[in-house]
């Protein structure tokens, strides 16, 4: 008997600790990472020497000089570099498989459709420090479709998005074969027309309830994007080549009642006292610096866009152009503008801050604070530099990039060592053969 009772013990507490550790499997570990760094530039606030960025389960739980390390943390040691964050871009029509220009009005397709993840502009992106951006459809459109923001990282598009169905592109750019007019007329029709068809609809509706009669029809999803852009729950993403066409973009956002952010060409500097009144932030085009003539003196003069728009007040947000060397990277742009007068902070901001909260992330990402997205750059120095390189990039919490182990850049730089040249063989005799003609 008691070797019995001894049996059904033993089993009671196997069957315990087993249990035990099947709840324990079950419950999440909290995974913690502490960034040592030389500098912090949190941008948000002043920057922090010789500082502790505390990471905990993707998210930073707390950022300063004298902070206690768990002793279950992956120290990442960065005490001899700068950590900032993450670079973040408002807008970019890159990285995707198909572009949708083909047909003018398509606000019902999405950019979600055709991300491709193995596009060298992706691993180009996360190798140049962009964490976050928003891919909206191109400018040659009229009304071109919703965008969806990502990190540049993920075998899957799932796996990429941060956040889907965020804004809607749409561009006062006429086509070859259109006059600007006829252009914007076009767009005009487009949305007062769908104002027409919602009020039909309701009016349907109600007329359906005051006959007690059953109302099944349902809006036209194709439709959709369009009506929560106009009920508010979209933001317009207006491309404006020229600076007039910045005053027709608010006069149809006042006119239909719907938010926008303006995408600006170069040309639109000419407008920076009217963005000023209006109050809204802009993302600049990717050429920094025009050039024009003054009718009097007839002498080219050099206008600075990040400066002329700094001095009026407008909040702007930077843009990358891909192909062209220099205007690829976020930091020469930012690098160009302090160059040319505009201050060092309202430039860090252009390449995070700013285009967070247009993006409507600010909550998430563009500096370095407790509570967002552990989205961090490990930089070799100055992010303004142009020696400093990116050495490691975190996102939320984890490394996804690290120059060490960039396959690509060891091809593109290591050094070729000269090959052999080996004398040509003797024949019987000591002559040499004959060398074939040139």
């Amino acid at each position: 008997m008691a070797r019995a009772k001894c049996c059904a013990v033993t089993v009671v507490l196997a069957a315990m600790v087993l249990g035990a550790a099947a709840r324990a499997q079950d419950t999440p570990v909290r995974q913690k990472v502490a960034v040592k760094a030389g500098r912090i530039i949190t941008v948000s606030g002043a920057d922090i020497e010789q500082g502790v960025i505390l990471i905990e389960d993707g998210r930073i739980k707390q950022v300063g000089k004298s902070i206690d390390i768990p002793w279950d943390a992956n120290v990442i040691d960065a005490s001899d570099k700068v950590v900032m964050p993450g670079f973040v871009e408002a807008h970019t029509f890159q990285g995707i498989s198909t572009a949708n220009e083909q047909v003018l009005e398509v606000p019902f397709v999405s950019t979600f459709d055709a991300i491709d993840p193995r596009s060298t502009f992706m691993e180009d992106s996360l190798r140049d420090g962009v964490t976050t951006m928003l891919v909206l459809p191109g400018n040659d459109t009229v009304l071109g479709g919703t965008g969806c923001v990502i990190k540049p990282c993920g075998k899957m598009v799932d796996d990429m998005v941060v956040r889907n169905y965020t804004g809607m592109k749409l561009s006062l750019q006429p086509r070859w074969d259109s006059s600007r007019m006829a252009h914007i007329e076009r767009l005009r029709k487009y949305l007062a027309g769908l104002q027409d068809y919602l009020q039909d609809y309701q009016q349907r509706k109600a007329d359906a309830q005051e006959q007690k009669k059953p109302f099944d029809e349902e809006l036209d999803p194709k439709k959709k994007p369009v009506m929560d852009l106009l009920d508010g729950k979209l933001r317009a993403f207006v491309y404006c080549p020229r600076a007039s066409d910045v005053v027709k973009a608010f006069e149809l956002s006042d006119e239909l009642k719907f938010k926008i952010t303006p995408v600006l060409g170069p040309d639109c500097y000419k407008a920076a006292a009217f963005l000023a009144k209006r109050g809204v932030p802009v993302i600049l085009d990717s050429q920094l610096i025009v050039w024009e003539t003054n009718e009097d003196t007839h002498t080219e003069e050099m206008k600075v866009v990040p400066k002329i728009m700094a001095d009026a007040g407008v909040q702007f947000a930077l843009q990358r152009a891909p192909s062209v060397y220099g205007s690829r990277y976020f930091w020469f742009q930012a690098a160009q503008a302090v160059a040319y007068g505009a201050s060092r902070e309202e430039a860090l901001k252009s390449i995070t801050l700013y285009p967070a909260q247009i993006i409507g992330l600010a909550d998430r990402v563009g500096s370095i604070d407790a509570g967002k997205d552990a989205n961090l750059l490990i930089l070799t120095g100055d992010p303004l530099d142009a020696q400093t390189w990116v050495d490691r990039v975190l996102i939320e919490g984890n490394v996804v990039y690290e120059r060490a182990k960039d396959v690509r850049l060891k091809k593109l730089l290591e050094e070729r060592k000269p090959e052999e040249v080996k004398p040509p063989a003797e024949t019987k005799g000591g002559e040499t053969p004959p060398q074939p003609k040139q």
